[in-house]
């Protein structure tokens, strides 16, 4: 029979560790081609699309068939659950229920990111907030990735919550974001796709009530500075866009390198739009997706910071305005800004508890559960 896409991974789980490129070959300095990053801008809501596709990298059908195909197969795939960049992730099911998510990635694509993404989940192994991958490696003409299972998103709970978060929520969701990238930092990476769709909760996965912030999908990552000499990257000007515009810092618009202000003054925009639900330079129409990017950018420049947190506790104009201050190679003061929301947190009344236990806090989709579970269901809630 035709070798199953699985038919080696049960070695990998309970025997040796598969055979990959030595993580001290990460080239500090790895950058995509720059044909990728033109591309990127045309493909930034590929992982978004749920409707069939001739361009699918496997359909569900194709993928079960190679499963089953194999006598030791551990695991069997039942449905796309969704995408990061430029890759396809399908649900995969053991015999004993247990559920992962597997990534695919067809060999040949003209922006190949599943082995870099792979390296760059190596270098975060057994970090609190950062999924653990079980196994990556090619078979017949694709690249896969075997990870835990997550979710939902931060963005998928902001849609079921009526799309706006309250403070309590939004300051819990700040300081674990924070926590993330600031250990990403630690390890010299810088994220640059910073977005609600790539932080999801781990679904009462060791217990707890499904509300600790993971983050995910690192295609973009890449190593700022040198991890023995700490040598920073250089800045360079006239980049392309990386990343999801709707977040992107200003300097990302203007084409300066990423460095790890720019990660920051993401978060800044993610909790805003939690807040208030939405942002100034939601909804522009344009020709094309270079205008609609050039008014993006144009928007952010001209609405001032008071203006864009208007309505918002006085730290979030702060958050930002510290953020846009900061050189291209200066340390971001992460402690500072999540002691200034936790300080926040407590003159609203908020216990320190519920930040330091955040596994077992009620927050917005919490509640939400609640009220459609209860008499009269979500309605009832008033």
């Amino acid at each position: 029979p035709e070798k199953s896409v699985f038919a080696d991974i049960t070695t990998n789980f309970h025997g040796s560790a598969p055979k990959t490129p030595n993580s001290a070959h990460f080239d500090p300095f790895d950058q995509h081609p720059s044909a990728c990053f033109g591309l990127l801008d045309r493909l930034l809501n590929f992982h978004c699309t749920t409707t069939a596709s001739a361009t699918r990298l496997l359909s569900t059908h194709q993928l079960q068939q190679q499963a089953m195909q194999s006598s030791i197969s551990k695991y069997r795939i039942t449905k796309r659950v969704g995408g990061g960049s430029f890759g396809d992730i399908y649900l995969g099911v053991g015999a004993n229920g247990e559920k992962v998510a597997v990534k695919f990635e067809k060999h040949g694509s003209r922006c190949p990111q599943l082995r870099h993404e792979y390296k760059v989940y190596r270098e975060l192994q057994n970090a609190p907030g950062f999924a653990k991958v079980h196994y990556f490696g090619t078979q017949d003409s694709y690249n896969l990735m075997v990870m835990d299972l997550l979710g939902p998103s931060l963005e998928d709970h902001f849609n079921k919550c009526g799309r706006r978060f309250s403070l309590k929520t939004v300051l819990m969701l700040a300081d674990q974001m924070l926590e993330r990238v600031e250990l990403m930092h630690s390890r010299h990476l810088i994220h640059r796709d910073i977005k609600p769709a790539n932080f999801v909760t781990d679904g009462g996965r060791g217990g707890g009530k499904g509300n600790f912030v993971y983050c995910i999908d690192f295609g973009l990552s890449k190593r700022y500075r040198h991890p023995r000499t700490l040598q920073h990257i250089p800045l360079r000007e006239g980049r392309s866009l990386t990343g999801t515009p709707r977040y992107a810092s200003i300097n990302n618009h203007l084409g300066v390198e990423q460095c790890r202000r720019d990660d920051l003054e993401s978060i800044g925009y993610i909790l805003v739009y939690f807040l208030k639900g939405g942002l100034p330079w939601q909804g522009l129409k344009a020709k094309s997706a270079t205008n609609k990017y050039k008014l993006i950018m144009e928007k952010k420049q001209s609405t001032a910071i008071p203006t864009l947190c208007q309505g918002c506790p006085s730290q979030f104009a702060e958050y930002l305005a510290y953020c846009r201050s900061l050189q291209f190679e200066a340390k971001p003061n992460i402690a500072y800004l999540r002691g200034m929301f936790r300080d926040l947190s407590r003159d609203q009344g908020y216990t320190s508890h519920w930040l330091d236990n955040s596994k077992n806090t009620l927050l917005d989709w919490d509640w939400n559960r609640q009220d459609a579970a209860s008499p009269g269901g979500a309605n009832g809630g008033g």
